[in-house]
């Protein structure tokens, strides 16, 4: 019976750094998707983004899948490779490997996802996984407010501790 508190006590902050991990990943995701049409803005592949987007508006939805988990095919080896250098000796090559492949994966699956968007939702199955990860989102979000805010208030006074200290070094020197 002493386990089932022990084990309550751990929950919320396990939830927290879940939240937090999903956090910092959407947020690296909506990076990435700027980023991505930052980059097909400067790039001139607009043609080439409306011929795929023309594409994908006549294929098949499971197609469309596909080609939104292509990226993840690309990229999952890589981290494996990444993992695999951690492991024989090589930990900040494999640790830098890793997290360049973490960014290429959501910013490859931001633009697949953005692209596939229409077709993805199409199917029913799919709408519910993108409404049960909206909501998950949410929750998140409200999870780790209260955290953010205090974190935000403790930034706010030192950065204000840190001017008053700065403003009274000048005015003794000055």
């Amino acid at each position: 019976m002493e386990q089932r508190p022990a084990r309550k006590s751990l929950i919320r902050p396990l939830m927290v750094l879940l939240a937090l991990a999903f956090l910092v990943e959407a947020w690296v995701w909506q990076g990435c998707v700027a980023l991505g049409r930052r980059i097909i803005a400067i790039i001139p592949w607009t043609r080439l983004k409306a011929r795929i987007a023309a594409f994908i508006a006549i294929m098949p939805a499971p197609v469309a899948l596909i080609i939104f988990l292509i990226p993840l095919a690309i990229v999952e080896p890589f981290k494996i490779v990444s993992l695999w250098l951690m492991a024989v000796g090589h930990p900040i090559l494999g640790a830098l490997g890793w997290i360049a492949m973490q960014f290429a994966g959501v910013g490859l699956v931001a633009v697949a996802f953005d692209l596939t968007r229409e077709k993805l939702l199409s199917m029913p199955w799919f709408v519910w996984v993108y409404v049960r990860f909206q909501a998950f989102h949410a929750y998140a979000h409200a999870l780790v407010e209260p955290y953010k805010a205090a974190a935000l208030k403790e930034m706010r006074a030192l950065r204000d501790w840190a001017r008053s200290y700065w403003a009274r070094l000048r005015a003794r020197e000055g």
